[in-house]
């Protein structure tokens, strides 16, 4: 405020002081002195907001600001040449005085504030890259153009230069590591259950990248093998992917025979050529546990015919983990059928069944020997195929007939979940069945309905229900395998029933009594699906070294079970329970791994260099904050006022 404006302020308070005394007081001695307490402080309120703070605001735009990347990349040597000295955070840390920051922020997977006397002990943890957070905290800081220390293997590099644009900011990115041609494995996909035997196939997922971006550094293919406890199960070679790019190779393998009793065992993709010039991102595993038990669906049939024959590869194709059959023979023994049948014992039939996600079984009620009634009763998802009259285990109904006449496919399709699949299909080009039997009671609902000679009520040829977490269904006529022999029109009858009533039998089926949702990373906590119907659950998670690290116990357990973070290592986990089929335990091996993705190399790229510019958003008016200590003074003079005033004899 100009000096004029500061005497005419001064005049104002001193003409509105006078004229309250002199006006409206008593005319008593010692007016003065009052009169002029109050004419400094009307001045301070009305020049208040001219007058300056006593301290400056704060905000505005340090000097310099730095972004110094400590994600687990830069513990990488600068060049691969110089393994064993120094790091790329140690030529970051060497280049940072040079540049004289007023201010640092640290990322990774997050930003960190930091002050320039607490970078000696930094170190490189971050599992993750992201330049775009840091970027918006420095802005916030009120920065406008910011110097990036880094190696260049951002996660969100498009990210962050859209960002640095929209905010204006200006970005100068400093690199402290030679870009080096380089393939990097990020994931092995296989099956978590697998029949010793069985051909297993896994899905290995790489990376390629760095160097100048023109491919010609790196060979045109990329070897792989796929080991187990350091022997080699098999090897592959895919085409190497372009630069950023992601590629993937299918292995196939078979584990070998272990035993009666279900292993778990780890298998390790490993990169062979060209070989990882850092020794990072070169490895990759994945659990499987090995056993002489199908992890899919298991069919035994027990009076055998065609149906096995057609019904095999349906199954194979609906259930997660394949399909197995078991046909008996006349000794006794099954017959295991598949690309190459085997003679197989009861006993290997059992193990399979026990381990299976959905039961198939084709037999008379009445002759079902007492360990295949008692795994009807007790599995959680059965498709049974009666044979005969009598009581079917586990869906309290009972087949009587077979029903005299010829019976024909009918309609209206009755709501199902098989209906959708069937709603356009016509009933009356499908062949009668060949026996069909009577449900007592039947069951929730059916899929298809028959009636005799065509004419009078429908009866269910194949019904279904579910009593709490278990589900049920009932195949009361027999030779549906003769649809699918027909073609056409038949066939994808054939094919609509039994992809729709398979996939309500498996919907959400959890035959493990624990099944981890997946594999946590590092501090991340584990879930665990447990299987419904379960009670008295436990679980312990123990270390390397057998220490328990976390345990639980629930008599009700939840659908899931969350447990604490875990410490990246290896662990051991140990369930137990009680099932509807009694006591029951798992143990399993679980690794905890930092995330790949840190280690994987993105596409070539030149260093960031963006000018700093005003922000398409509208702009922020910063302005200092307003004074207090004026008003503050003019409170204690007109408290002064108020005593002087009393001493004088005025009111």
């Amino acid at each position: 405020m100009s000096p004029g404006l500061w005497v005419l302020v001064a005049l104002v308070a001193v003409a509105l002081a006078g004229w309250a005394y002199g006006a409206r007081e008593e005319r008593v001695a010692g007016r003065t002195g009052p009169a002029a307490v109050r004419a400094v402080a009307v001045f301070l309120i009305l020049g208040a907001l001219a007058l300056p703070a006593l301290r400056d605001s704060g905000v505005g735009a340090p000097e310099r600001v730095v972004l110094l990347d400590i994600s687990r990349s830069m513990t990488l040597p600068v060049r691969a040449a110089d393994a064993g000295g120094a790091t790329r955070l140690d030529s970051a840390l060497a280049l940072l005085p040079g540049l004289a920051p007023d201010r640092v922020y640290l990322f990774g997977d997050r930003p960190v504030p930091a002050r320039l006397d607490s970078l000696d002990a930094l170190g490189a943890e971050h599992d993750a890259s992201r330049l775009e957070p840091a970027l918006q905290a420095a802005r916030l800081g009120g920065a406008d153009s910011v110097w990036v220390l880094t190696d260049g293997e951002w996660t969100d590099r498009d990210a962050a230069r859209e960002a640095a644009t929209g905010l204006g900011l200006g970005v100068r990115e400093l690199r402290v590591a030679a870009a080096e041609p380089r393939v990097a494995l990020a994931v092995l996909r296989a099956p978590e259950r697998a029949r010793a035997g069985d051909t297993v196939r896994a899905t290995l997922e790489f990376h390629a990248g760095g160097g100048s971006g023109g491919g010609g550094e790196l060979p045109d293919s990329v070897s792989f093998q796929l080991e187990r406890e350091g022997t080699v199960v098999a090897t592959v070679r895919a085409p190497r992917p372009a630069p950023g790019r992601t590629g993937r190779a299918q292995i196939a393998f078979v584990p070998r025979d272990e035993g009666a009793g279900p292993v778990w065992r780890r298998f390790e993709a490993v990169l062979t050529d060209p070989p990882s010039p850092f020794d990072v991102a070169d490895r990759v595993g994945a659990w499987i546990e090995v056993s002489e038990s199908s992890a899919g669906a298991v069919l035994v049939s027990l009076a055998p015919d065609w149906e096995a024959r057609f019904l095999i590869p349906a199954l194979d194709r609906l259930v997660l983990g394949g399909a197995r059959g078991y046909l008996r023979l006349a000794d006794g023994r099954f017959l295991e059928m598949g690309a190459g049948p085997r003679i197989v014992e009861a006993s290997r039939v059992r193990e399979a069944v026990r381990g299976a996600r959905l039961l198939a079984v084709q037999a008379p009620p009445e002759d079902l020997p007492p360990w295949l009634a008692g795994a009807l009763g007790t599995h959680a998802r059965t498709l049974f195929f009666a044979g005969g009259p009598g009581d079917v285990p586990g869906a309290g109904v009972r087949v009587t007939g077979p029903l005299p006449g010829e019976w024909y496919p009918a309609g209206p399709v009755p709501a199902s979940p098989s209906a959708a699949l069937l709603a356009e299909a016509d009933l009356d080009l499908l062949p009668p069945v060949r026996e069909l039997y009577a449900v007592e009671p039947a069951g929730t609902w059916s899929v298809i309905n028959a009636s005799r000679n065509r004419r009078g009520e429908g009866r269910p040829l194949l019904t279904a229900g579910e009593d709490g977490a278990r589900r049920w269904a009932l195949s009361s006529a027999s030779d549906w395998w003769r649809w699918s022999l027909r073609g056409n029109e038949p066939r994808r009858v054939y094919e609509g029933v039994f992809s729709g009533i398979v996939g309500w039998l498996v919907e959400d089926a959890t035959p493990r009594l624990a099944s981890l949702v997946r594999t946590p990373a590092p501090g991340e906590p584990p879930v665990w699906r447990i299987r419904p119907g379960s009670s008295d659950l436990a679980i312990q998670v123990l270390d390397e070294a057998g220490a328990e690290v976390w345990s639980a116990s629930v008599e009700d357990p939840p659908a899931e079970v969350v447990g604490p973070g875990l410490a990246a290592g290896r662990y051991d986990v140990l369930v137990t329970a009680t099932g509807p089929e009694g006591p029951v335990e798992l143990r399993r091996p679980v690794d905890v791994e930092p995330d790949p993705r840190e280690f994987l190399p993105g596409p070539p790229s030149e260093p960031l260099a963006i000018a700093a510019q005003p922000s398409p958003r509208a702009p922020v008016d910063i302005r200092s904050p307003r004074p207090v200590w004026p008003f503050l003074l003019a409170v204690l003079l007109l408290c002064g006022e108020w005593v002087w005033r009393h001493r004088i004899g005025l009111r």
